[in-house]
């Protein structure tokens, strides 16, 4: 290959990188005042906003002829992961030899429908009683990851992400258990490069990881329900997808996002939203 086409094909790559992180989270937000988004971004005010208070007494059974969630290549590993700094939260990117390679889920409450993976994140708190966005009857936890998908129909997230149907996010709650989590999982040891916001470091080799590996392999129990992305420009585009129970999270790892610095060279903490209202919408329970 030629040195120019070198130069361009690293240009382009840049600029792919640089375009998606502005759609997915928009840069100039705080979360010292999120009442404040729909200032900036108007659908922050909209009335099907996410995270919120799953009340396991108020939700309703799936129909029993519903399809079970299917997930399909979580035990995949991909070629290399990006892992990204970006002020607000630590970002993976997985990068496939194959577009086809992604990772994919369909069934339960997404029907038909199909939807590839984009990119995982975390949310979690200055102490050990809060951090997770979403609450179980009001109870927060430490730390929350979000594996977002896109629905394939619109090819991709950037043209998924303003369609009713065009995203489904996968959101599981960790617990510190530090005797049922030894730490070091491979997820956290990257975290250490990317200290300061804007930085980002690459994951290759026996590094690499599967989603599995972050997601736990049981997503038989979980909850449903119609809402949006949880940071700016908080599309209402998203079939959130709340994993019932608890993963364990050894203290190690998370004191590895703690460590992490935002934008302003402070300690990023309390990355989280606060829950939004229900409003009329129907929270539906699978599995149990």
């Amino acid at each position: 290959m030629s040195p120019c086409k070198s130069v361009r094909g690293a240009f382009y790559g840049l600029l792919v990188l640089i375009v998606h992180s502005v759609v997915v989270i928009s840069a100039d937000f705080s979360y010292d005042d999120p009442d404040r988004w729909a200032e900036t971004d108007p659908a922050c005010g909209g009335s099907r906003q996410s995270p919120i208070d799953i009340v396991a007494s108020t939700t309703v059974a799936a129909p029993a002829h519903e399809h079970s969630l299917k997930l399909h290549g979580f035990y995949r590993k991909p070629v290399s992961i990006r892992v990204e700094n970006n002020g607000h939260t630590a970002q993976y990117t997985f990068v496939w030899s194959k577009d086809s390679h992604r990772p994919t889920v369909t069934g339960g409450p997404l029907g038909r429908e199909l939807y590839a993976f984009e990119q995982f994140h975390f949310h979690w708190g200055a102490e050990d009683d809060r951090g997770s966005e979403h609450t179980f009857d009001g109870q927060a936890l430490a730390l929350e990851v979000h594996f977002v998908f896109f629905n394939r129909e619109y090819g991709t997230f950037e043209k998924a992400v303003d369609q009713p149907d065009g995203l489904a996010v996968l959101g599981a709650l960790y617990s510190v258990r530090g005797d049922k989590a030894k730490g070091d999982a491979k997820w956290a040891r990257p975290l250490g490069k990317i200290r300061d916001a804007g930085s980002a470091t690459t994951v290759e080799g026996k590094d690499v990881f599967s989603l599995s590996e972050v997601a736990g392999g049981e997503w038989e129990r979980y909850y449903s329900y119609p809402g949006s992305l949880t940071t700016p420009p908080c599309a209402e585009s998203v079939t959130w997808i709340v994993r019932n129970g608890s993963i364990p999270v050894a203290p190690k790892d998370l004191r590895a996002l703690r460590n992490l610095l935002d934008s302003n060279g402070e300690p990023l903490v309390d990355n989280f939203r606060p829950v939004q209202p229900l409003n009329d919408r129907t929270v539906t329970r699978y599995g149990f």
